[in-house]
């Protein structure tokens, strides 16, 4: 028996993010000593003005493998190169702290629930669409832990198991992480390494999001149904858990301040909006108009200066993983382009995936990018990882580059339903007190309905020529 737990314990380790991307640094420097180094010529678009590889430029050079010093100087250099994203990060983590802690999300999860108590039929899609929208605009992921005592509370209230609360919080929150919206961690990130205006698109990821929360009603209906009717048809029946179960009358009202708060959220993303399309804002603008949010938010909320700058600092190091990987993910890069295989890696990806038709081609990224979401479940760590990748291979086979950052939010999120590598959804379970073995047989329907939809969001995004580039 110990050497079965020792044995889990080691892949439990593995499975941790930094690990595996240090194994990849490791791998990407000795790739360096066996593919052969190769460069294509870079030029300026005439149609968008951004820079693309000239597909006919391909030629060999001189081999250059990556030695010791290189390898662990990627690391800080990778950290260097992602500067800009690392304090977009920590800035967009503690502005939202600051307005977490003056109880406008509590409150407003808070409200839907004692609004809808007793009405199923309309709690539940309110539920996942509350959370769907915190997930797709301020990046929410381990927060959903705060709020599944509070649903346990209202399911077990109405004769519901604790897969019914589980599934009504995260894969509420999953469900706008998968379709990105204005979600800085994934679709932020990776739009900025594909150059595309920020959170362009958005109307068509809104489009598939509503179809992701009406299918996600309805299977959480489905089997809320089945046991309601029958209580021995719950996949917890007979486990007799107890659980601290939540007051919602303890979540507090929303205030009046709690609606300046609301107003000041939907006017800052109405900025954000306007300032992206109408003059081009980027990371710099967008962290400067998040740090200013932040701050009023603090002010509004009646947080002292010192109260408002830890929180402030709270949020962002509530973050520090998550941001800071994004800069360790970028070694990766360093790595194959010290070795000058970066373009030799595409140069033979592309020529596997040109015998393709491109449908084939943008659902085959799709697919790499859900498996790798199995180890690698941090989207930003993600985005990090291939999108430097994939943008040129999109651009040598004539794909618009928004097609590629449709594939990576789909892949990057879908497989966090049941990934053990994911650290949000193990926190979830231990407090939801859901065993992973009934969690997996439950949730596995839900899995293969999102797999679908991304595939036909990747395949209309092609069939349409989704862009704007």
């Amino acid at each position: 028996m110990s050497k079965q737990r020792e044995k889990f314990r080691l892949i439990k380790d593995l499975l941790n993010p930094y690990v595996l991307i240090v194994i990849m640094i490791v791998i990407a420097a000795l790739a360096t000593y066996v593919i052969p180094a190769g460069l294509y010529d870079y030029v300026v678009s005439e149609i968008n003005g951004k820079t693309v590889v000239d597909p006919t430029s391909f030629h060999l050079v001189a081999q250059s493998p990556v030695g010791l010093m290189q390898l662990f100087s990627s690391v800080s250099q990778g950290l260097i190169n992602n500067a800009q994203i690392i304090f977009f990060v920590f800035i967009i983590a503690g502005a939202f702290e600051v307005l977490n802690s003056t109880g406008f999300t509590t409150s407003l999860v808070g409200m839907a629930i004692k609004k809808c108590a007793g009405k199923e039929k309309l709690i539940f899609p309110i539920i996942i669409i509350v959370l769907s929208i915190l997930a797709g605009t301020i990046g929410m992921a381990e927060e959903v832990i705060v709020f599944i005592p509070i649903i346990m509370t209202l399911c077990k209230s109405m004769g519901y198991d604790e897969l019914v609360a589980m599934g009504l919080a995260y894969c509420g929150i999953r469900a706008g992480h998968i379709n990105g919206l204005m979600n800085p961690f994934n679709v932020g990130i990776a739009q900025s390494y594909a150059e595309l205006p920020m959170y362009s698109g958005l109307a068509y990821r809104v489009f598939w999001c509503v179809i992701t929360i009406a299918v996600t009603a309805y299977f959480i209906n489905r089997y809320a149904t089945k046991i309601k009717a029958d209580p021995t048809k719950s996949l917890m029946y007979g486990t007799d858990l107890e659980h601290e179960l939540a007051d919602p009358d303890e979540m507090g009202e929303i205030t009046t301040t709690h609606k300046i708060l609301g107003l000041l959220l939907l006017s800052t993303f109405g900025l954000v909006i306007y300032g992206v399309y109408q003059y081009k804002w980027y990371l710099d603008e967008l962290a400067a108009v998040f740090l200013a949010f932040g701050i009023l938010a603090g002010i509004i909320g009646g947080l002292t200066p010192a109260r408002l700058a830890n929180t402030f600092i709270q949020g962002a190091k509530n973050i520090l993983g998550g941001a800071l990987i994004v800069g360790v993910a970028g070694g990766i890069l360093v790595i194959l382009k010290e070795g000058q295989i970066v373009d030799s890696i595409i140069y033979y990806c592309t020529n596997m995936l040109s015998e393709m038709p491109k449908l084939l081609a943008v659902n085959g990224m799709y697919m790499f990018q859900w498996l790798l979401n199995l180890v690698i479940p941090s989207g930003s760590a993600q985005a990090a990882t291939t999108m430097p990748i994939m943008v040129p291979i999109s651009d040598i086979l004539g794909i618009n580059r928004q097609i590629a950052v449709t594939a990576f939010h789909y892949g990057d999120g879908v497989t966090n339903l049941l990934t053990p590598a994911c650290g949000p959804l193990m926190a979830a379970l231990a407090v939801a007190k859901v065993p992973f073995d009934k969690w997996l047989k439950w949730v596995v329907p839900i899995l293969i309905s999102w797999t679908l939809i991304g595939f036909a969001a990747v395949t209309v995004s092609q069939l349409i020529n989704y862009g704007p580039f």
